[in-house]
């Protein structure tokens, strides 16, 4: 005799939407999360778009004053706009009555973690445009060599392909950023914290610079263990050094909806009633923008050594 069907039921319902959950919530943990490897200065958004007042510089206190020296503070608005990300699946009255939904544990652990992976899409597709378009606070794109700042000018981009005399040039230029006064500003570089980021063509180069302790041809290799190597597909020829020990990183994460999975399991609703169909979405909302442009050399790699 063929097996009895289920009658679908609110109970029946519960019991599926729990275990898609469990499988989608499963999913979410199996991601690179570039944002946490970067140490990016992560936001709690509140609002559909974040203002960032951003401080040009603060001043030092000052030792033993007779009186104190007042400094106007100068903030230059910077704002990110949330977006939405959004996908769905629908399961049919058929499937759930024939005991077949438990074969939907896999889809769902897999959209789990397509939508726990959007956030490190949305950055591989944000660092190439720091080239490009998008603009620091200081009004030109992020990596520029003509960052205006006060009575500071700097540059923190180079277009020289990866070795390891460039990754010392870059961290030289990094070590030289001064505040909007002209003054020395502290670069931590904790190794810990600092990221040479590369395509996976660079992979290679990248590890020998800042992995190998002794050089072929002889003593020791300074730039040993003075960043982490992260690896992000589709960067060609670009690299970067990021220096995210700062309280402000190169890139800020904004986040305003995280990662959920709702259902319609009404059995009064048009879906059910009309097409006999149970539907479950995958749904967040967040950002990334420019951070701070001191913190940050890269380079498009577009000339030779």
């Amino acid at each position: 005799m063929p097996a009895a069907k289920n009658v679908v039921t609110n109970a029946l319902l519960t019991m599926v939407n729990q275990g898609l959950q469990t499988a989608f919530n499963k999913g979410m943990q199996v991601v690179p999360n570039f944002a946490e490897k970067l140490n990016l200065l992560t936001v709690n958004s509140t609002t559909a778009e974040e203002l960032y007042g951003w401080i040009k510089d603060l001043p030092e206190l000052e030792k033993n004053p007779d009186t104190i020296t007042w400094n106007p503070v100068e903030m230059l608005g910077q704002s990110i706009v949330n977006d939405e990300f959004k996908t769905g699946i629908v399961i049919p009255r058929k499937a759930i009555e024939d005991d077949q939904y438990g074969m939907f544990g896999n889809l769902a652990s897999k959209l789990g973690q397509n939508g726990a992976l959007t956030p490190d899409y949305e950055l591989l597709n944000l660092l190439p445009l720091l080239f490009t378009t998008k603009l620091a606070y200081t009004g030109v794109t992020f990596f520029n060599t003509a960052h205006n700042l006060g009575v500071t000018q700097f540059s923190n981009k180079m277009t020289n392909k990866l070795s390891a005399a460039n990754y010392a040039t870059a961290r030289a230029m990094l070590k030289a950023m001064k505040r909007a006064n002209g003054e020395v500003m502290f670069t931590l570089l904790d190794p810990g914290k600092s990221f040479l980021i590369v395509g996976e063509n660079w992979q290679v180069t990248a590890e020998y610079i800042v992995q190998v302790q002794h050089l072929a041809g002889g003593g020791d290799n300074p730039n040993f263990n003075t960043a982490q190597v992260v690896v992000i597909p589709g960067l060609g020829d670009a690299w970067m050094l990021w220096d995210c020990a700062d309280l402000v990183t190169p890139v800020v994460y904004q986040k305003r909806i995280p990662l959920e999975l709702t259902a319609a399991l009404d059995l009064a609703s048009p879906n059910v009633l009309n097409d006999d169909d149970f539907k479950w979405k995958a749904r967040m909302r967040f950002a990334f923008g420019p951070g701070e442009p001191r913190r940050a050399v890269g380079s498009d790699g577009t000339t030779g050594p």
